[in-house]
């Protein structure tokens, strides 16, 4: 299968649907986030989690892929080996989805969204009846029927914006800065960030500390929307629910963001370049406009103190707009609200430069301390019809 990844204004596309690379710990929260919803009136997270990827893969074989192109290209997003077996049956030797839900500890079958992936291959929906969180070698799937006719989701046709050169644009520090964007961002499309389906491969993307997925960014969307709307619906506070889903942006930028800081590819591509922490901003701003999260732009730095990001064609208000008519709600950007103060919080709360050792008990005990904490508000949303989204980082104490 020719695999052909292109870019339109910050945004990647394969087979002609948005992807975005996210890690393992985004994942993970992500899911047990949605989960949250069980119980409460009118949401279903499991059928959600499962039933949202299959129109994307119907999309795909609409685009003409195969059985064994879907399969391809599990492994090349890096979900894991995609196996079919006998009798309808299906197993996943490695999981990306696995491996993240043993890592957050859970001990039942969870792998939905492989459950939806072989449902919109096969026609059939399936249930993992075998799983490596109980000691099985295999996810394990067998077929329990049909699958019933699906609702497109994606109602709108997307509008993208020019974005502006970076400080071009009214309001833009005329920063002064030695980070090549464009080189790194090269830089970064040329690092073999997808994994392989051979024989002795694992279908896994490992870089920077964690494992990667090239993911479908609809597929986030809605599973996020949904479960936002559907608690709130159900009774929920709307800045508690918010708040639970911010928190994935935050701990995808200590993962993540902290884990490509700490990369030997950071010390060789980037930090030679930085003066100050200005410019490890900067280089971290060029390395996220090459993940398919939009174009990110600085619109202003007060060391320590404030950080304003504007993101043109993100992927969340893009997708917002192509799912849902236009909202009159401002802070509807999770991710992107999470990861500006994730990034506050890498060169300020903590220094990233000092490269400390980044893990479960550093992020409870220091990162995630309420102690030198920066706020974060959404002011633009492209969901209400701006032209990008703002979002604004300011140390609450």
């Amino acid at each position: 299968m020719n695999v052909e990844i292109t870019r339109h204004h910050g945004q990647a596309f394969l087979g002609g649907l948005s992807r975005v690379f996210h890690c393992n710990h985004y994942n993970a929260y992500l899911q047990m986030a949605v989960m949250l919803s069980e119980g409460i009136s009118g949401c279903d997270p499991r059928k959600l989690l499962t039933e949202a990827v299959i129109p994307l893969v119907h999309h795909l074989r609409d685009e003409g892929y195969s059985a064994n192109d879907l399969k391809e290209e599990f492994a090349f997003c890096g979900f894991g080996k995609l196996r079919s077996m006998l009798r309808g049956e299906w197993v996943t030797p490695t999981s990306h989805y696995g491996q993240a839900a043993i890592m957050h500890g859970k001990k039942e079958p969870s792998c939905f969204f492989t459950c939806g992936y072989i449902a919109g291959i096969a026609d059939q929906i399936v249930r993992e009846v075998q799983c490596k969180q109980q000691g099985s070698p295999v996810d394990w799937f067998k077929p329990e029927g049909d699958v019933p006719p699906q609702e497109g989701f994606l109602r709108f046709r997307p509008v993208y914006a020019e974005a502006p050169p970076r400080f071009g644009f009214d309001g833009g520090q005329a920063f002064q800065t030695n980070i090549d964007e464009d080189g790194i961002i090269q830089a970064v499309a040329g690092l073999p960030l997808y994994g392989k389906s051979g024989v002795d491969d694992t279908g896994l993307i490992d870089a920077f500390g964690v494992v990667l997925t090239n993911h479908f960014s609809d597929y986030y969307n809605y599973i996020s929307y949904e479960t936002y709307f559907g608690m709130i619906k159900g009774g929920q506070p709307v800045n508690h629910t918010r708040d639970v889903f911010v928190q994935g942006g935050h701990i995808c930028a200590f993962n993540t963001f902290g884990g490509i800081m700490s990369s030997p590819e950071w010390y060789q591509l980037v930090a030679p370049h930085c003066r100050d922490v200005s410019d490890w901003l900067h280089g971290m701003v060029a390395v996220i406009n090459a993940l398919g999260w939009g174009v990110w732009r600085v619109e202003a730095i007060d060391p320590g103190h404030r950080l304003v990001i504007r993101i043109y064609n993100s992927y969340e208000g893009i997708g917002f707009r192509r799912i849902y008519p236009r909202s009159s709600e401002t802070q509807l950007s999770f991710l992107n609200m999470g990861a500006v103060q994730g990034l506050a919080h890498l060169f300020w709360k903590i220094d990233i430069r000092e490269r400390p050792t980044l893990g479960h008990e550093f992020y409870s005990t220091v990162f995630n301390n309420p102690e030198n904490r920066f706020d974060v508000q959404q002011t633009h949303a492209i969901a209400t019809g701006h032209a990008y989204d703002r979002i604004v980082a300011e140390r609450a104490n």
